[in-house]
């Protein structure tokens, strides 16, 4: 490892408040939640991206290094791809052998296995783990790979398993009482193509909502907020409760008091969102 790449190692593992390890399930298990608390799932950066490359080309690849400098000035948090572009490097840094995934978001049927989403499969001692921490939920540890997985946070229900396909991975939700298929991962390693075509697709705004809808997510250890557009939810074991948002002032203090970024452009975000919306 090279001065700067470790100088970048040493200040990503000092924004997560954690010290360097050799690679084991124990660190692993501290490493992700703390990443987690400290990245906020948001997309406020996307509808920026695509804002200042107007159009349906392509917008520049992420800047790992700018990323961490904006998520140590807490002005930014991430989607999945960001998240998994910036922990892949880490993790490797580190020593682990990870390698990235992709998957689709959204009811079953053919195709959903494209690449939707991102994530990591983190390899240990021969043993495989899903690390999914860009999902916008409280994933606060890895995923075994072995057998199924099934927990509760805030009031609500995760469960992993097998797919039909050995290649594959299901992530079910439980909505209205009833477990319901909402992520397809591709066990299979994604090539930097494949993962850039992903990126890519995320910034279209005809084919995907990440650069096209305002969405925040703060995973907290008895609540999740979740901010969708001019929505906010609040998810407990008690159930949900949800405001809805109208002036940017009430987002700014969510961003700072909430989701811990009181440097997020989010006011700037909803200008270029509004701006980008097809005249009724």
């Amino acid at each position: 490892m090279n001065d700067v790449a470790a100088t970048w190692t040493e200040r990503y593992l000092r924004f997560l408040g954690l010290e360097r390890e050799a690679p084991s399930l124990d660190a692993l298990g501290r490493l992700v939640p703390a990443h987690i608390a400290a990245v906020p799932f948001e997309n406020v950066a996307s509808i920026l991206r695509r804002r200042d490359h107007p159009g349906d080309g392509p917008v520049p690849p992420l800047d790992t290094e700018a990323m961490l400098s904006s998520w140590e000035a807490r002005s930014n948090g991430g989607v999945c791809f960001d998240v998994t572009t910036m922990l892949l490097r880490l993790l490797a840094s580190l020593g682990y052998e990870a390698s990235p995934v992709l998957g689709r978001i959204g009811p079953p049927g053919p195709g959903h296995w494209l690449g939707r989403h991102q994530a990591l499969v983190v390899t240990l001692a021969g043993a495989p783990y899903l690390v999914d921490a860009g999902n916008g939920s409280p994933f606060y540890h890895p995923i075994r790979l072995d057998r199924p997985v099934e927990f509760y946070q805030a009031g609500l229900g995760f469960r992993f398993r097998a797919d039909n396909d050995p290649d594959r991975w299901v992530q079910d939700r439980l909505i209205d009482g009833a477990w319901t298929p909402f992520c397809i991962y591709d066990l299979e390693p994604a090539d930097a193509t494949a993962r850039d075509a992903s990126y890519q697709r995320h910034h279209r705004l005809t084919e995907s909502w990440v650069a096209s809808s305002l969405f925040m997510i703060h995973c907290g250890a008895d609540a999740v907020h979740v901010i969708r557009d001019d929505q906010l939810t609040r998810y407990t074991v008690d159930g949900k409760q949800e405001i809805r948002l109208t002036p940017d002032a009430e987002y700014e203090r969510l961003a700072t008091e909430v989701f811990g970024l009181p440097g997020l452009r989010v006011a700037e975000a909803r200008r270029a969102l509004a701006e980008a919306s097809p005249t009724p």
